[in-house]
């Protein structure tokens, strides 16, 4: 049994080739769905992970910024104008994997859903991976594929061979030029690391403490208040009088109503004890703790903690969240992308691929208006950029006449030598030829 399983886990051992294969353990925590019990009692993988609305928060929130940017391909060009070589960019809308980046990258998926979808894989189990059905030398369509169906396997070259297991059960050995492989952060550069398996116990203790909660809900007793009578009063009477406190003083139409009531009655509230309070300060700290670990803004989740947020502190919130996680992000997947989707002769062509982010890398309208007319030029300053590299900024086209910088008109151009270029005054009209 261990042999037979050890060899479709990849068990921990070396052939004569050299090839390296995952842990026994490991083989069998993704055969089984990745359980791994962790100190708090509760097994953890990334299906009871999602469980935890933190974690599905967070992964539904970077998968966001992954999938609801445009994602395209590029080739940079180069043209001269004026003895100089200006060097730009066009969309390659007639390249192949044009279509499958920016639409649809199969028949039955967008490349929204294919992207959120991947994004997940890379967050919960620290790889992605996909088929690359290539038909006549081309990337006809890309598949995206269960990991737990995947079994990755090393040589000693570095060389990797994949073996996939379909829905009905047959399995495939393809080459790695077939398996486009996206992974998270690394240590031996081989797998991503298993964030969720690393987290275990901060995942773990706040799915506990969830259930200990749901637990106490379910079988303890805690009414708002107690009303108490001198004397005895049997079952039938304490009915009774339950059910009149309820008609009279129940709901929010009888908030305020004076109670009156004989017997002596007393009327007590219930109040939070500090074992309540402690255990609620228990489950916000686990949110902070796994919005640590997925590098997530707590405020993105809509969790703000005991902090209270202005509106100018919550926009720089935003602007963190993303430069420091929607932008890795993005780099990541492109720079996956280049290696895996494009031949090495196709990169020294120019193409590569690139996230539209423009909008999406601006919070704040205002500030970008105002940057984009600084980087314009002004009376005061020169610009850096034309008006049709705001355009594009913006995927509108480009106009005539839209590709020259502005100086200030008081400043002086430089030629590529450094000196000055000679102002030539206009000539004057000749006498007779229309001039006074």
């Amino acid at each position: 049994m261990r042999g037979l399983f050890g060899a479709l886990a990849g068990a921990e051992r070396k052939d004569q080739g050299g090839s390296r294969y995952g842990l026994v353990d490991e083989m069998w925590a993704d055969f089984f769905g990745g359980f791994r019990s962790s100190k708090s009692g509760v097994s953890v993988n990334w299906k009871t992970s999602l469980s935890n609305t933190t974690v599905l928060a967070c992964c539904r929130v970077r998968a966001d910024g992954h999938a609801t940017v445009p994602w395209k391909l590029y080739q940079r060009t180069e043209m001269t104008k004026n003895g100089r070589t200006v060097v730009g960019r066009r969309e390659a809308r007639d390249h192949p994997l044009y279509d499958l980046l920016a639409t649809a990258p199969n028949e039955w998926m967008t490349s929204l859903e294919f992207r959120e979808t991947q994004s997940f894989h890379v967050d919960l189990v620290g790889r992605s991976y996909a088929f690359k059905n290539i038909v006549r030398g081309e990337i006809a369509e890309i598949i995206l594929l269960d990991p737990g169906r995947v079994t990755k396997r090393v040589n000693a070259d570095y060389s990797r061979v994949y073996t996939l297991q379909g829905l009905d059960g047959t399995t495939q050995t393809v080459t790695e030029d077939q398996i486009w492989e996206v992974k998270g952060p690394s240590w031996d550069t081989i797998d991503g690391l298993d964030i969720v398996r690393l987290a275990a116990e901060a995942i773990g203790l706040a799915l506990a403490t969830e259930e200990s909660h749901a637990a106490f809900h379910r079988n303890g007793v805690r009414p708002s208040g107690m009303l108490s009578v001198e004397g005895t009063m049997n079952e039938a009477g304490l009915i009774r009088l339950a059910a009149w406190v309820r008609r009279n003083f129940g709901g929010a139409n009888n908030t305020g109503r004076l109670m009156v009531v004989d017997r002596n009655a007393t009327f007590s509230p219930m109040q939070m004890t500090g074992v309540d309070s402690q255990h609620i300060e228990t489950r916000k700290f686990q949110v902070e703790r796994i919005c640590e670990v997925l590098r997530v803004m707590p405020i993105m989740i809509g969790f703000s903690g005991d902090k209270n947020a202005t509106f100018a502190s919550a926009e720089q919130m935003f602007l963190a969240h993303l430069v420091h996680c929607v932008r890795p992000i993005h780099r990541r997947f492109g720079g996956s992308a280049d290696l895996h989707l494009l031949s090495k002769k196709e990169r020294q062509q120019g193409f590569y691929t690139g996230f539209v982010d423009s909008d999406f890398l601006s919070p704040s309208v205002e500030a970008k208006a105002k940057y984009n007319q600084i980087a314009l030029g002004g009376p005061n300053n020169p610009g850096w950029v034309t008006q049709n590299d705001v355009r594009g900024w913006d995927e509108m086209d480009a106009v005539d006449g839209a590709d020259t910088l502005f100086v200030p008109s008081g400043m002086a151009a430089l030629d590529e030598t450094g000196k000055l270029v000679p102002i030539t005054a206009p000539a004057k009209p000749a006498p007779g030829a229309g001039g006074k």
